[in-house]
């Protein structure tokens, strides 16, 4: 028996991934869409699921935006291609749990059975400075949740859409967290449930790419600052230009793909022009 549920999810690479996903979502009575953004994707891979073929690659958010528009249930389970649920019963539990007006969370574990926090505070001006010459500390808490991980948010189509749905200004980070902000603006719930479990084996389901990510991380942290505390805005891009500096000339040698990356992220800031996003993987 199908829930009225739609779970989509956003394919950049790793087939194999994307039919476990199918099969596991299906199995659960969830109708099933995924938007493909790498032209990856083997002709045969729908199954039990919708595949909106390729039309360039539009990050997560974008691709997540065409999948809810042509999802046809009131609620849309939005998940990385490597979240699962654990059983049928997580996923009852969730929707029974969510309401219209929310945006709710669940608790995620990897395949060990550990948490996997996806739930986190604000990014400040001073968890910024800190990370210059140092590793950043986690944003993510376990009993905070300013914003939800994309990786799984659970919300009525309606509310999606009338929020916009995730903005185009962040090409792969941070666009989780520029919703959940904008939700609170208008009176929306952020809401967690710790009593449904689902499965992310975090980082499983897309090319590491660590030079995109790096570049389009430090874009969208710049712009979440710009579109939500302009006041400190400047600051932070002064701050995250100089982190990159640092990290460019750290790794150079190191670690020649992280150095692109800095590299690129500080190019970006520099122009004001937002990191380019690898196209099509096949042809």
């Amino acid at each position: 028996m199908f829930l009225p549920i739609t779970v989509v999810t956003v394919a950049f690479g790793n087939p194999d991934i994307v039919r476990e996903w199918v099969r596991k979502w299906s199995s659960v009575g969830a109708a099933c869409l995924i938007v493909d953004n790498g032209n990856l994707l083997p002709r045969g891979i729908s199954g039990d699921a919708t595949v909106l073929s390729f039309t360039g690659n539009s990050g997560f958010g974008g691709g997540i935006n065409r999948a809810v528009q042509e999802a046809d249930t009131p609620v849309v389970l939005i998940t990385n291609p490597d979240t699962l649920p654990e059983n049928r019963e997580s996923l009852e539990v969730l929707f029974n749990y969510h309401a219209c007006g929310k945006l709710t969370g669940a608790l995620t574990i990897d395949s060990a059975g550990n948490e996997v926090h996806s739930t986190g505070v604000w990014p400040d001006k001073n968890w910024i400075r800190s990370q210059i010459f140092k590793s950043a500390e986690s944003l993510w808490r376990r009993d905070q949740m300013d914003w939800l991980q994309g990786s799984l948010i659970m919300i009525h189509k309606e509310d999606f859409l009338n929020l916009g749905g995730f903005s185009s200004r962040y090409p792969l980070y941070f666009e989780d967290v520029d919703i959940c902000s904008r939700a609170r603006e208008k009176g929306l719930t952020v809401d967690f449930c710790r009593g449904s479990r689902f499965i992310h084996n975090e980082g499983s389901g897309a090319d590491r790419a660590t030079a995109t990510r790096l570049s389009c991380f430090h874009w969208g942290l710049l712009q979440f600052f710009r579109d939500h505390d302009s006041a400190n805005a400047d600051a932070v891009r002064k701050m995250i230009i100089a982190k990159c500096i640092f990290r460019f000339a750290v790794y150079a040698i190191i670690d020649p793909e992280a150095a692109r990356g800095y590299y690129r992220a500080l190019r970006s800031v520099l122009s004001g022009v937002a990191p380019k996003l690898p196209g099509a993987l096949n042809g």
